[in-house]
């Protein structure tokens, strides 16, 4: 009995075992399917592929609608529910003032990224762009932060390499809007620029210089990498800055330019190195010191890297076409004028392929000007060039004393074969000066106009706005205006001639001059100058009244005219009810009537101011206000007897058509 209970025992726990033994579904190594999905996207400006900060992104599920605002950095994240194990449809709405709207619908079945450009909508909106640089060396300042301020709304941006910002502001029912553009970055003074941007245009500030703050706490490195065998820029080197308070990288500029900001955080100092990388160039590592509120700056020069150069048998071919890269800005100032005097422009040789050719291939390129400003002086430096090792070559142009569009061609010669290849022209703007008083003009269209007994009528106002060498100042220079009479546009812009051009509108108030009286109003324009001198010219209008021939005026009540003889001079006004002369075109005649014995050869005429059409007067008096006319008896023998006669004055004018005047008289 207890032998077979053991053996059943035994039994027991071998099944046991043979179970426990059993293959079971592994838990780790096959994938799980997630329950959500990420979706996320940069948001880029389709002119500048540049990211675009404070957009707002909305996304619409079945169920729920999220939203979020981008960062400097363009980027927006958002996470999606899937543990129906459904896919969701959605509408994925990116939204910003000033820039056309984009939709994206989508099926969500898993991870998605997106990058979404928006393009401008100039409809309602205003661009304003330029460069943030350093003030003492010109060099772009990336990590600046850039704010657009307007009535209720703030938008910004955060530079990159080269400094550029872009920023737009939604005018909505303006077309016009002063706005603030403020720089900061640390360790330089913050810098303010009040600007007046216009719907539809892009306002370009150029250069937006900023002062190094030697009172900070921060230290400053803004240098430039060059070739250290042509001193051409280097662009796109990697650089490495390595300190016990920061780690930092970036590349280098179009100029060869790059900066980077220490806070040294109580210290008087700190060392470091710049680690500088380019392919096919040496690898250079170069030592610093920096002080709170110091800027370390210059060229660091790197050497070509020779021995691992690609040669000819995979290196690229020789120079086929010679492409535009960039310019440090499209528009510059007259020389002396205290603007933005020179642009520096970046030109890329390429192969028969589209590649930059190499250091094996370099090349000479010529630069060459052509346009008025030329015989002002501009000038190109240097006038010729040797490409680097990525195929770049950059010069600057320098503006002169007279503004106009500049047109600038790159040509090389190739040296295998003597081909010559030449660049697609670049236009660059050469904006005149500030305005000065001494050329600085007002007028209207007409002095005296008939305006002031009616509303609405209108008379047109100028301006010529001329800089200091008697150039057109820059397009678009901002003209205040201002009457003493009615209702004149608050403002108007130069156009390419340097004239602005507005409306002055008849109305209350009726104007009255102190010194010339009734109807006389004071038209006057002002704009800024060098300096911030006020420029500015006035002009004296007449808004003239009603037409009028008063009874009174008429020296005589009635004439007579000796045989072969003629009247005493007949004088008489024809004015506005304040005693002015009447508009241009205001036409006067004075006829003669009567009825001639039968049989008679009688010669009678009206001679004086009998045929006036007047012109552009301000002031009363002779041939303005104040006529005369004589009848005169030219009948050989004179008249055989008395003939009675009628003197009809008839006015017409835009000022309106009094009532003849009738003056009877006798003849003979």
């Amino acid at each position: 009995m207890n032998a077979k209970f053991l053996y059943l025992l035994i039994l027991f726990c071998f099944m046991l075992g043979l179970w426990n033994c059993k293959d079971l579904p592994p838990t780790a190594g096959i994938p799980v399917k997630s329950n959500s999905a990420n979706l996320t996207g940069t948001v880029l400006a389709l002119a500048t592929s540049s990211p675009l900060t404070n957009v707002m992104v909305y996304l619409a599920l079945t169920n729920k609608t999220d939203s979020m605002m981008t960062g400097s950095d363009g980027a927006f994240h958002f996470q999606v529910d899937l543990s129906s194990g459904e896919a969701q449809s959605a509408l994925l709405t990116v939204r910003k003032h000033g820039y056309v709207t984009d939709f994206q619908n989508l099926i969500v079945t898993g991870d998605t990224s997106f990058i979404i450009q928006l393009g401008t909508d100039l409809s309602t909106s205003a661009v304003v762009s330029g460069t943030v640089r350093d003030s003492a060396t010109l060099y772009p300042l990336r990590n600046a932060t850039v704010l657009l301020s307007l009535p209720g709304w703030v938008d910004s941006m955060i530079t990159g390499i080269d400094g550029k910002f872009q920023l737009t502001a939604d005018l909505v029912d303006r077309d016009s809007l002063p706005v603030t553009l403020t720089a900061f970055k640390s360790g330089y003074v913050t810098t303010k620029v009040n600007v007046t941007i216009h719907k539809g245009q892009v306002t370009n500030l150029g250069n937006v210089l900023m002062r190094l703050d030697v009172k900070s706490t921060v230290g400053q490195i803004s240098a430039r990498v060059v070739d250290n065998q042509s001193g051409l820029p280097v662009t796109n080197a990697s650089i490495l800055l390595t300190c016990p308070l920061k780690v930092d990288s970036t590349h280098s500029a179009t100029d060869g330019s790059f900066n980077f900001t220490i806070d040294l955080a109580g210290l008087s100092s700190v060392s470091g190195t710049l680690n500088i990388t380019k392919s096919g160039y040496k690898p250079a590592s170069y030592s610093f010191t920096v002080s709170a509120g110091q800027i370390i700056t210059g060229d660091i020069p790197l050497d070509r890297d020779t021995s691992t150069g690609v040669r000819d048998s995979t290196a690229t071919g020789s120079a086929h076409s010679i492409a535009f890269i960039s310019m440090s800005t499209d528009q510059i100032s007259v020389y002396g004028v205290g603007g933005i005097e020179s642009t520096i422009l970046t030109w890329e040789v390429r192969d028969s392929l589209g590649f930059p050719i190499d250091y094996d291939h370099r090349d000479t390129v010529t630069f060459a000007l052509s346009g008025a400003p030329v015989s002002g002086g501009a000038y190109v430096s240097p006038a010729s060039a040797m490409t680097n090792s990525s195929g770049r070559v950059s010069t600057t142009v320098n503006s002169g004393t007279v503004s106009g569009v500049i047109q600038f061609t790159a040509t090389l010669r190739r040296n295998s074969d003597g081909v010559i290849i030449q660049s697609t022209p670049v236009m660059i703007t050469v904006n005149a000066g500030l305005p000065d008083q001494n050329h600085f003009t007002i007028g209207a269209t007409q002095f005296n106009f008939a305006g002031y007994d009616w509303v609405n009528h209108t008379n047109g106002i100028l301006v010529q706005v001329g800089d200091t060498f008697s150039n057109p100042v820059k397009v678009g220079t901002a003209v205040y205006f201002h009457s003493t009479g009615g209702v004149i546009d608050a403002s108007g812009f130069t156009d390419a001639t340097s004239h602005a051009f507005v409306t002055l509108y008849s109305g209350n108030p009726r104007p009255i001059d102190p010194v010339h009286g009734k109807g006389f109003a004071w038209v006057s324009a002002t704009t800024m100058g060098r300096n911030n001198v006020t420029v500015a010219d006035s002009e004296l209008i007449l808004f003239s009244g009603i037409s009028q021939v008063p009874v009174d005026s008429v020296s005589v009540s009635s004439f007579t005219v000796p045989a072969r003889g003629a009247s005493a001079p007949v004088y008489f006004v024809v004015e506005d009810e304040n005693h002015n002369p009447l508009s241009p075109g205001t036409h006067i005649t004075v006829s003669l009537q009567y009825t001639p014995p039968p049989n008679s050869q009688i010669n009678l005429i009206v001679d004086g101011d009998v045929n006036v059409t007047l012109g552009d007067y301000l002031f009363r008096g002779a041939g303005t206000t104040r006529f005369s006319f004589r009848v005169v008896d030219q009948t050989i023998g004179g008249v055989p007897s008395t003939i009675p006669a009628t003197v009809i004055i008839t006015v017409t004018s835009p000022n309106g058509d009094p009532p003849p005047v009738k003056i009877s008289g006798t003849i003979g």
